[in-house]
């Protein structure tokens, strides 16, 4: 009779040397990025210029081999192409921001920017994506979150006092408090409506904090502060996509702890995940860096608030 422990001890290494075999060709694939498409050896005469070539684009003018006459089709993917869709560009970059999101985004630093889609244009894509389907799927939730943090906001001011307790100094200060509450309304208001612009700026502070925090970075070191903000705008765009996936499974706007429609804990963990890729720092040194990332980011936002308080007081007084 067979020993059931060794059996045990087969059946467990098998499947242990099986799943290291399945994430061994995922980490190949991902590493591997977008193949280039073959050189046709087709001679072609350029629509523009007519000069005689064989490639896939004209060596004179750069105009495409595939231009042809205009037809229904081909207006429709000239159409496609303005919004990504024609040439797949748009599909391939979401799927792979989702797939490979760090090995991805040092494939665009390096220079193989052809198969993607431009970041910024990206991000205000997604982001109306993001818009309508939390319109569709959550209509009025962040629109009453906003309203119940305006209410709250606006009660916090104070009038300013008069007679004996109206000193110089107290009416200053509470008028220049009170300035500060109105056009940080104002300013939320704005954001709350254009909220790509909201997350190009934050991400503009990501950036230059890790610049500071990965500069030592084994796959990228010493990133400069445009290479760090063009990664952190394709986060970005990732972090929306999954913001828009929090949303269609909550039916609403569970978690509003961040600038996302996500819990923090996730929005550590995909940032982690896209950190561990695109620096190649080891997994406890990435999470302490992912960490160091956000808690620098608040505090920034944080010194932030503070001086523009003091501006605010500062301000009132002249």
């Amino acid at each position: 009779m067979k020993n059931p422990l060794k059996i045990l001890g087969k059946t467990i290494c098998t499947a242990y040397d099986r799943v290291c075999g399945t994430l061994s060709r995922i980490d190949s694939w991902q590493r591997k990025g977008v193949k280039v498409a073959p050189l046709s050896a087709e001679s072609h005469e350029c629509l523009n210029c007519h000069t005689t070539f064989t490639g896939n684009f004209c060596p004179r003018c750069g105009q495409s081999a595939g231009v042809s006459r205009f037809t229904f089709k081909h207006a429709i993917n000239k159409t496609l192409e303005v919004w990504g869709l024609g040439n797949r560009s748009l599909p391939r970059t979401l799927w792979h921001l989702i797939c490979r999101p760090g090995y991805m985004i040092g494939d665009y630093l390096d220079g193989r920017q052809a198969p993607y889609f431009p970041p910024i244009k990206m991000l205000f894509l997604v982001t109306t994506a993001f818009v309508v389907t939390q319109h569709i799927v959550a209509p009025g939730a962040m629109d009453g979150i906003y309203t119940d943090a305006t209410i709250s906001l606006s009660d916090k001011k104070l009038d300013i006092p008069n007679g004996e307790e109206a000193y110089k100094g107290k009416r200053i200060f509470i008028e220049g408090m009170n300035n500060f509450i109105d056009v940080f309304k104002n300013v939320t208001d704005f954001f709350r409506q254009n909220q790509a612009i909201e997350l190009v700026l934050s991400h503009s502070l990501f950036a230059l904090i890790a610049m500071r925090v990965f500069r030592r970075s084994p796959l990228r070191p010493n990133m400069n502060l445009t290479e760090c903000f063009f990664s952190q705008i394709l986060i970005a765009t990732q972090l929306m996509m999954v913001s828009m996936a929090c949303i269609i499974a909550t039916q609403g706007s569970k978690w509003i702890d961040n600038m996302y429609c996500m819990p923090t804990w996730l929005l550590l963990l995909v940032m982690f995940y896209d950190y561990k890729q695109l620096y190649g720092f080891s997994l406890l040194r990435t999470a302490w860096f992912t960490f160091k990332v956000l808690a620098g980011w608040w505090i920034m936002m944080f010194l932030l608030l503070v001086v523009w308080m003091a501006l605010s007081v500062a301000w009132a007084a002249i």
